[in-house]
């Protein structure tokens, strides 16, 4: 006969019964706390990807800035031409701003009306990430997130790489410039000195030379030349060796560390260095551009930078000190694919004249914007 009213099997039924209900609120919260961690995480992970972005824009676009307003022009480009992606590298980022601004600080323009000083850029980002469970929570479908990186280029007071073993002379120590003019022809190695001309000493410097130096030097620059080097340099330093010539010039193996404020005068090789012509073609002809002379031209152009050549800025002041006051970057002239521009135009007593471009800003392949020293390398600050 059937037993009816067990109290004990009334009792495990009811058991069953919550903890079913039990298991079921607990499934659900698990896979709620779930779908909320994926959303989370797909948050962080997209803010991840969009610091990314920023940070290559920027340190890209700093790299760009060269003192003049193509310069913005060039930063606006390197951000929009920028490869990151979000949302796991499938999406392009179609929402930046990008400010400039004379300090890290700021303040922040879009277009200034001058680039003069301007050296940091700033660059915004953002972007929807589609939510998936926090809607449930917040009714929210998207949530935008943004990143912002300022990149700058900062100053440098001493280089052990990169400088070709030649030199720009000037008595002007302000920088970043020193006097010199973007645009005009300066001696990079100077002509053949010869003192026993008519009229050669500091009241008329040009005739102590055989042949006429690069226009743009100033006559402050040929005094304290005519005065201080005379027939002993001609603003080549470092070895005399052809081979280690061949390397600091191509290679840009710079044959010893400077810093503004060195005295050069130890390292100043005498002799005339007219033979190394073809080095100087050489390295021009390394460059697809060998047709632009003018700096506006050349950086405007598809160019390599191996036309460019960093330089040390002196002011020889006495016949025993040639002060490093800065940096340069100067653009080698060039006649064509080969460059024989050197060695055609020159001989035994000719300058090696180089176009001014601006301040040295390591890595990139054009001028710089420019700060105290004349040389600077892109750092991110923010």
């Amino acid at each position: 006969m059937p037993e009816q009213n067990n109290p004990s099997r009334y009792g495990q039924a009811r058991d069953r019964g919550f903890v079913l209900v039990t298991m079921a609120f607990t499934t659900a919260g698990v896979l709620a706390a779930a779908g909320l961690g994926l959303d989370l995480g797909r948050i962080f992970i997209a803010k991840d990807e969009m610091q990314v972005y920023c940070d290559g824009a920027a340190a890209a676009a700093a790299l760009a800035l060269n003192g003049t307003s193509s310069g913005f022009q060039a930063a606006q480009n390197a951000v929009t031409n920028s490869t990151n992606k979000w949302n796991f590298g499938t999406a392009a980022v179609n929402s930046s701003s990008v400010a400039f601004a004379t300090s890290s600080s700021g303040p922040w323009a879009a277009n200034p009306a001058s680039a003069s000083g301007y050296t940091y850029v700033q660059v915004t980002a953002s972007a929807p990430v589609k939510l998936y469970f926090l809607p449930l929570v917040t009714r929210q479908a998207n949530f935008t997130l943004s990143a912002t990186a300022v990149a700058g280029q900062v100053d440098i007071n001493s280089l052990s790489r990169g400088l070709s073993p030649y030199t720009a002379v000037s008595t002007n120590n302000a920088g970043p410039t020193f006097g010199l003019v973007v645009g005009s022809s300066y001696d990079i190695h100077w002509p053949t000195y010869n003192g026993s001309r008519h009229g050669c000493g500091p009241a008329d410097p040009l005739k102590c030379f055989n042949s006429a130096p690069c226009a743009g030097d100033s006559n402050a620059s040929l005094v304290a030349v005519v005065s201080n080097w005379g027939s002993q340099y001609h603003g080549y330093w470092g070895s005399t060796s052809n081979s280690q010539i061949a390397n600091a010039v191509i290679d840009s193996i710079q044959l010893a560390p400077l810093a503004v404020g060195n005295n050069l005068d130890s390292l100043l090789a005498p002799g005339n260095k007219q033979s190394e012509a073809n080095i100087l073609d050489q390295r021009a002809s390394q460059d697809i551009d060998t047709s632009d002379n003018t700096p506006s031209s050349y950086l405007s152009a598809s160019h390599n930078g191996r036309r460019l050549l960093p330089v040390p800025v002196v002011n020889p002041v006495d016949s025993n000190h040639t002060n490093v006051i800065g940096f340069g970057v100067f653009l080698l002239l060039a006649n064509g694919s080969p460059s024989n521009y050197y060695k055609q135009n020159g001989n035994g007593n000719s300058p090696y004249c180089a176009l001014y471009v601006g301040p040295y800003n390591i890595g990139s392949a054009g001028g710089a914007a420019g700060g105290s020293t004349g040389a600077s390398y892109v750092r991110l600050v923010q």
